[in-house]
């Protein structure tokens, strides 16, 4: 059976403290040093719809069983927990893969009527001769679980649904109902001896290690968690806390150079979008000086050569501008597009005109690379458009489009004056920017350019994201 359509069926408040025990099995699987799988009832069977095997021990279920319909003679547990609304414990051991076992069912939901059951498994091995550490991590998988039978394990700060992992570098604590570190995994010994600790930490009030007031104290004497990074003494610990019904598991682990990185990178971006921003205020200024020149020259041929330099470095400008508030070096090459066909239609058209100009298509982000040529390719071929084929104030339509594919984006702009010239020939034509557009698309993008005329013309540039991404 389908495990969406197992959910799909339960009531909403069922659904979510089903789903918030399937988040956490991975946890209490690292904890317990065993698989734990979590079934529902289906058809007179047992359903099942999660399950976890350990990173820390061997595991008596090799696969995973999601999907599969248990019964009775596979997990005698589960059906006896779920029936009596009772944790079950095997009397007998059992043995899968040549690996000997025990297993303990913990219903979820009402003791009058579960709705759910988790089922531990632990290998023989690891049950027999337990240290220390096996002995205070076992327990505390087994708090974790009577914990989520009875309700999600919910954060203490928002109310929603929390869920966690342990890592094998985290510290592992378990605080006693009067507060009190009653175990400390040497793991978390040494991290917060980095962070300043002094003295023993077991028999400490949670309250005084290293971050504890902050980090663990919200959520002592309630069966909520909470989920912290806090700075001490240098040092960054990310806390996980969860209240049990007698005190709290703690798991503390030192991300002080994750930290650190992460702030590198923050600096190094704000640094990048700083120089976007002032690329762009360059490039605004010289469109502005060339613009000035324009209007002080006496000759028409130089006046409109100034006027469509201005538009080459406004679109490279209208590119900037967005890198400049982008968190990564990509753009939305249709929102870049729709900006330089807005401002070449605004420097071209007049009032009187009636063109219709339309954008369409849809890219989402493309290196910024590629953005910046094909803004300034699309700033070419609509001005060309626009003063040789429908006219400034002549009528017609102009059309791009965009479309990306899987390894490519492919720009069409179309307009519906008459169609080329005969003979027309794009290699061997003098205007400057058709000779612009092609060394763009083809030496800097290797790309593809394409001129087409059946009663209009169309331009079709088609650019390789891979190879364009990779200059």
């Amino acid at each position: 059976m389908d495990v969406t359509d197992a959910y799909a069926r339960m009531d909403p408040a069922v659904r979510t403290h089903v789903e918030n025990v399937a988040a956490n099995l991975q946890l209490t699987a690292d904890l317990g040093y065993g698989d734990v799988t979590l079934l529902v009832p289906h058809n007179g069977g047992l359903l099942v719809v999660a399950d976890a095997r350990p990173m820390t021990a061997m595991s008596a279920v090799a696969l995973s069983r999601v999907g599969q319909v248990v019964d009775r003679s596979d997990e005698p547990e589960a059906y006896d927990a779920l029936e009596t609304g009772a944790p079950a414990c095997s009397v007998r051991r059992r043995v899968r893969r040549g690996i000997s076992f025990t297993s303990t069912g913990y219903p979820v939901g009402p003791a009058r009527s579960p709705y759910a059951v988790a089922v531990r498994h632990v290998a023989q091995p690891v049950a027999e001769a337990p240290g220390k550490m096996e002995i205070a991590f076992m327990r505390l998988a087994g708090l974790v679980l009577e914990r989520l039978q009875a309700g999600p394990l919910t954060d203490v700060d928002t109310g929603l649904p929390y869920a966690t992992t342990r890592l094998a570098g985290d510290g592992v604590m378990e605080v006693s109902a009067q507060g009190v570190i009653a175990y400390a995994s040497p793991n978390a010994v040494n991290i917060l001896r980095l962070a300043g600790l002094e003295g023993a930490l077991e028999g400490s009030p949670a309250t005084t290690i290293p971050g504890g007031l902050t980090a663990v104290a919200p959520a002592l004497g309630t069966d909520s968690a909470r989920g912290i990074t806090v700075a001490v003494s240098g040092r960054s610990l990310r806390y996980r806390t969860i209240g049990l019904a007698d005190g709290a598991l703690v798991l503390v682990e030192d991300v002080t150079d994750a930290v650190r990185r992460e702030q590198e990178l923050h600096v190094k971006e704000m640094a990048i979008r700083e120089v976007h921003h002032r690329v762009k205020n360059n490039l605004q200024t010289i469109a502005s000086l060339l613009r000035i020149q324009a209007r002080r020259s006496s000759s028409d041929e130089v006046a409109r050569a100034l006027e469509e330099a201005v538009e080459r470095v406004s679109s490279m400008a209208v590119v900037h501008e967005m890198l400049a508030s982008s968190t990564d070096e990509s753009v939305d090459l249709s929102a870049a597009a729709s900006t330089v066909v807005d401002m070449v239609r605004r420097g071209l058209t007049g009032p009187d005109s009636t063109i219709g100009i339309t954008v369409e298509g849809e890219t989402g982000l493309v290196p910024a690379q590629v953005a910046m040529s094909l803004a300034l390719v699309v700033a070419e071929l609509v001005h060309n458009a626009i003063e040789h084929g429908v006219g400034p104030i002549g009528h017609g339509d102009v059309a791009v489009s965009l479309e990306r594919g899987d390894h490519e984006v492919v720009l069409t702009v179309r307009d519906s004056a008459a169609a080329l010239p005969h003979g027309f020939d794009a290699e061997s034509s003098s205007h400057l920017g058709l000779a612009i557009v092609k060394t763009v698309v083809e030496d800097d993008l290797r790309g593809t350019l394409r001129f087409d005329a059946d009663g209009e013309t169309v331009v079709t540039v088609t650019v390789p994201l891979m190879a364009a991404g990779e200059e």
